[in-house]
């Protein structure tokens, strides 16, 4: 078995220095028990009832018990040599046979060594009553099992050794109450204070030493009173005296405040009873012992039990607050409002930043209807559907809102919060958190436009790479206009007017202009700066209209594109001007990587598939391939192969097919590589 120190004494150290301290604290321990139990013995004497040989009240067991309880285990044997060292010189004083004194000393040892091995076990740390479960252990091992069992080993020495009056059982049975008694005052008595640390003695304020001091005062006054000999006159009337400042002692200062109080009216009311004073002096010693005895026992019982459960309220109630003020500066610290409603006794709570964030005056008392009047109108449905949510299935809530401040001014919030039910299943408390995130939301607004502006400048710098192409592209339905707009001019000059053939050239005229305005506005529409419009998209037609646009390009690079396009292709949700600039990225990407190709093997192949639920769309080409070791490493931010290569386009492809809720990558095949990207379906 493991025992743990007691406060006082630290555990052994490694170094001389802190072996000389063990040694000397050890040593101290094993004089006052000296002490203690010699006197104890001799106020035990001064205790008993005679002709009994058992006092009413044993001291030297219950010090002993103590000290076993405050100290290690492996210092034990030096305690109990100590104690048998006082035992054997208060003995020898009383004339007491050597077999007696040795077999006595047996059966305290035993009552001791049962009382305090077991709590410790039980207990596995330190023997401190100031929680109902310690005092409890406490209760069971050293108040009722110890002196139980070594009251049949006490009773049978003095039978058999014919020492002392009376029968083995009524021996038991005296031994027994009376080592009860001891231990419940004197025994929690030096527990308490032996486990009171020096430092929290001398944080008592002057307030509460004087009120330690009136409470001693008048339970001394009551219990003096109680047991001499005015009670004579009084009768029973003045056993409740000193309940009162009891109950005092045990609500204002605990056990300690317990034990010491039940302490001071046992012994004045054996005194009193030893002297023939008080309401215990009237019947025989042997009865007289008894109804002291109860009259104790039952009041110390309740009384300790009552001061563990004042200190662990008070405990708990300090960790609470601690634990509050922590969360508090956590929550200034970072802005947090903090906000609890108790439905039973309909009280509202809010912090001081909450106050700050909602607007409320100093003496306003918060509610939902209060809050939902801060809420924006547009926001407030939503809102109160989430919390009616979280309240029907008792799960957190979550949302970000509006509030409209009395000054006019709109901010953003997130706010969190949990409904909480009592024992009985009834709803009991609300309690959230929220923070201003107004900064963040303007903050995240302001990079997605630096974000859409970007990637329309890139479209624009990619149509600055097309020029030629598309100059190329205008020029054949301009040139096929400007022909036929000679022919119609021959035509009448040479009178020559054929309404038949003059109406075929307008029509050829209207057909090149038409072509001639869809790139036009194929160009405006790519470049333009506008919101981001998502529709229904078909990505067949999308990669039909980017093809056309780069006709005059590719063949200008001698490189071929094949198309595989999947018929029948879900729509996809998505703004067309951003596909477009995902699919020229990654086309031009291509083009440009088969430089150092030979013409006759520059091909491009485009497919689209269906992919459990999304859309697919591979570009894949014959140029020198990825870098091996990440193929992915494309897509990183101011990453090219190009000499004057910026690094962005396929970096705002990522965002791009991100954005829209899809992947996008690469991959190395055989002869070059493939980079592709999936759209969920619409």
């Amino acid at each position: 078995m493991k025992g743990d120190p007691a406060p006082s004494l630290a555990p052994e150290p490694s170094h001389n220095r802190g072996r000389f301290g063990f040694a000397s604290n050890t040593a101290i321990a094993c004089l006052l028990v000296f002490a203690g139990y010699y006197f104890g013995a001799k106020l035990g004497f001064a205790l008993t009832f005679h002709p009994h040989t058992v006092s009413v009240l044993w001291p030297p067991n219950a010090i002993l018990l103590a000290a076993l309880l405050l100290t290690p285990v492996r210092t034990w044997w030096m305690i109990l040599l100590a104690a048998f060292s006082a035992h054997l010189l208060v003995q020898l004083q009383g004339d007491v046979p050597p077999r007696m004194i040795f077999c006595w000393f047996v059966s305290n040892s035993c009552q001791a060594l049962i009382g305090a091995a077991s709590a410790i076990y039980l207990i596995r740390g330190p023997a401190r009553l100031d929680r109902l479960r310690h005092v409890g252990i406490f209760y069971l091992c050293c108040v009722f099992l110890a002196p139980f069992l070594s009251s049949f080993l006490d009773a049978g020495f003095v039978v058999l050794n014919g020492w002392g009056a009376g029968s083995y059982w009524e021996i038991w049975r005296i031994r027994f109450s009376s080592n009860v008694l001891a231990t419940l005052t004197l025994s929690s008595l030096i527990v308490t204070w032996g486990t009171d640390d020096i430092a929290r003695r001398r944080r008592l304020s002057g307030r509460k030493l004087l009120e330690g001091g009136c409470l001693l005062l008048g339970l001394c006054l009551a219990s003096f009173s109680l047991f001499s000999e005015v009670a004579s006159t009084a009768g029973v009337a003045l056993l409740y005296a000193p309940l009162p400042f009891l109950l005092w002692a045990a609500v204002r200062f605990g056990t300690r405040g317990a034990a010491t109080a039940i302490t001071v009216v046992a012994f004045l009311a054996i005194l009193g009873a030893a002297n023939g004073y008080g309401p215990f002096a009237d019947e025989s010693p042997e009865q007289n012992a008894v109804s002291i005895q109860v009259f104790l026992i039952s009041m110390s019982l309740p009384l300790l039990l009552l001061g563990a459960l004042i200190e662990e309220r008070e405990e708990a109630a300090k960790t609470l607050r601690d634990r509050e003020a922590r969360i508090s500066l956590a929550a200034e610290s970072a802005n947090l409002a903090l906000w609890t409603v108790d439905f039973g006794t309909g009280e509202s709570w809010i912090n001081e930043r909450g106050r700050t964030l909602f607007h409320f005056a100093p003496g306003e008392s918060p509610s939902r209807e209060s809050f939902m009047a801060r809420v924006h109108p547009e926001d407030r449905l939503k809102v109160q559907e989430t919390i009616e949510r979280a309240r029907n299935s008792m799960e957190s809530f979550e949302s970000e809102y509006r509030v409209l401040l009395p000054n006019g001014e709109t901010r953003w919030h997130i706010g969190r919060g949990r409904y909480l039910r009592d024992y009985r299943g009834q709803l009991s408390e609300l309690m959230g958190v929220a923070i201003d995130v107004t900064a963040q939301v303007k903050a995240n607004l302001d990079l997605r436009l630096q974000r859409e502006e970007m990637t329309r400048l890139s479209r624009v710098a990619l149509m600055g790479e097309l020029t030629a192409s598309l100059a190329h592209e205008l020029n054949q339905p301009l040139t096929a206009i400007a022909a036929n707009a000679a022919a119609g001019r021959r035509f009448l000059a040479r009178g020559l007017a054929d309404l038949e053939t003059f109406e075929e050239v307008l029509s050829e005229i209207f057909s090149d202009a038409r072509r001639a305005g869809e790139i036009i506005h194929g160009i405006h529409r790519f470049v333009r700066k506008s919101q981001d419009e998502r529709r229904a998209v078909d990505l067949n037609e999308v990669i039909v209209e980017v093809l056309r646009l780069l006709h005059s390009d590719l063949l200008g690079r001698s490189t071929t594109v094949e198309t595989s396009l999947a018929h029948g292709l879900a729509a996809v949700s998505a703004d067309p001007v951003h596909l477009q600039q995902v699919l020229l990225n990654l086309i031009m990407n291509s083009v440009e990587a088969m430089q150092n190709t030979p013409v006759s093997e520059r091909r491009i192949l485009i497919s689209t598939a269906s992919d459990d639920g999304f859309v697919r769309v591979s570009v894949r080409d014959y140029g020198g391939g990825l870098p091996e070791e990440n193929p992915e490493k494309i897509f990183s931010h101011f990453f090219s192969t190009k000499p004057n290569g910026m690094g962005m386009g396929l970096t705002i492809v990522r965002s791009i097919v991100e954005g829209h809720g899809g992947e996008l990558g690469a991959e190395n095949v055989e002869g070059g590589a493939r980079l592709f990207f999936r759209l969920p379906v619409a």
